[in-house]
């Protein structure tokens, strides 16, 4: 077997883990198998997220892990796209998490936790 050939059946596989550990496609998911793939790996290409864990927009799933603490270091890579042509398309590798950022998003998410709004009439 070729070293290109075996390097893609690994590549499936360690990606194929991560989607068994978060299978659903909702967005929260998504936000999950990056974090995994970029722990796990160490990076993923926007290509390997749309090819192998299934995440049509990378980027926007990139931009809410920020938002939500994660640091995350963007650099460029040159890959082959489905057809075969070379593309520069984004790394993303993980560098860790803003402590303060968790802490708002913490205190956030216990404000919405809290009820319902009060609704006033016009």
């Amino acid at each position: 077997m070729s070293q290109l050939l075996l390097l893609r059946m690994h590549n499936f596989l360690s990606f194929s883990r991560i989607i068994d550990n978060w299978p659903d496609n909702t967005a929260a998911h998504q936000r999950a198998r990056l974090l995994e793939a970029m722990r796990v790996r160490g990076g993923v290409t926007t290509l390997e997220a749309m090819r192998f864990l299934d995440i049509v927009d990378p980027r926007a799933r990139i931009v809410e892990l920020r938002k939500e603490g994660y640091l995350i270091h963007t650099s460029w890579a040159h890959q082959p796209s489905e057809c075969g042509r070379p593309h520069v398309v984004g790394l993303y590798a993980l560098m860790g998490r803003v402590a303060g950022l968790a802490i708002i998003s913490a205190s956030k998410e216990h404000r919405d936790a809290g009820g319902q709004q009060m609704r006033l009439a016009l």
